[in-house]
């Protein structure tokens, strides 16, 4: 039987669908072509995008959901990796009545997912937005470089969280190895958006992060990476920038 989250309130147009047992609240915002699917990272609901989301939904159809365990969502069964975040959004938009293909726009952790569904749809997918996105093999680079680091979320943090960021800490490292085992999306557009860093030391967790942000470019022949001087949530920090990077990316530009 599904577990119950403590689920909040839908928003005034908020929707749901029911999936592999469990209902998932989403919204769809705005009219028009492409198609944007906004994935939220770890410990965020849909309602982190909802500024950039309004903007971009003046002039195309943006989708915002809560992942299994988050916000209007309930939590799911069995782990929650990579499967089967691919099988929660495959459901929501078959149910949405929103035709693709679509554009997945993630933010870290939900990078990682927006790859896997790529990966496994690439029928679906028109491009990529990886915004700060988790690298799959960050967590390895990050514990063999970076002394005293925080290479993934302490437990004590992970507990203030939703109870779908505990199941996703969980199942994080068979997400890492679904997506690392995964054949990338090819010849389609992708967009990189990270945080430029100032000059640190060689094993600085900054350091580190930027070369596996260019990295993941690289892993996308052809793929546009552009920086922007932030903290790790360039769509609230640098908004405008954020949503004016997305608008050309969409355009073509």
């Amino acid at each position: 039987a599904v577990v119950a989250a403590s689920c909040a309130p839908l928003p005034q147009d908020g929707r749901t669908a029911i999936v592999d047992g469990h209902r998932v609240a989403f919204r769809v915002i705005g009219s028009g072509r492409p198609v944007v699917v906004m994935l939220s990272g770890l410990g965020d609901g849909m309602d982190t995008f909802d500024d950039v989301a309004a903007e971009l939904g003046k002039a195309r159809t943006v989708i915002v959901y809560d992942r299994a365990g988050y916000g209007g969502s309930e939590r799911g069964t069995g782990p929650r990796d990579a499967a089967a975040a691919a099988r929660e959004l495959s459901g929501l938009l078959a149910q949405s009545g929103v035709a693709g293909p679509y554009v997945l726009s993630g933010h870290s952790l939900g990078g990682l997912l927006a790859e896997y569904y790529a990966a496994k749809h690439p029928d679906q997918v028109a491009g990529l937005i990886l915004e700060e996105s988790r690298p799959s093999d960050f967590t390895r680079r990050c514990d063999e470089s970076v002394r005293w680091a925080m290479c993934v979320p302490p437990s004590w943090l992970v507990w203030l969280m939703p109870k779908g960021a505990r199941d996703e800490v969980a199942a994080l490292s068979r997400v890492t190895y679904q997506v690392k085992s995964s054949t990338p999306m090819q010849n389609k557009p992708v967009l990189v958006l990270s945080r430029a860093t100032k000059r640190t030391g060689k094993h600085s967790f900054d350091r580190v992060w930027a070369e596996a942000q260019s990295d993941l470019a690289a892993r996308y022949p052809g793929s546009r990476h552009l920086t922007r001087e932030s903290g790790h949530y360039l769509h609230h920090e640098q908004r405008a920038w954020f949503v004016a990077s997305v608008q050309a990316f969409l355009h073509g530009g």
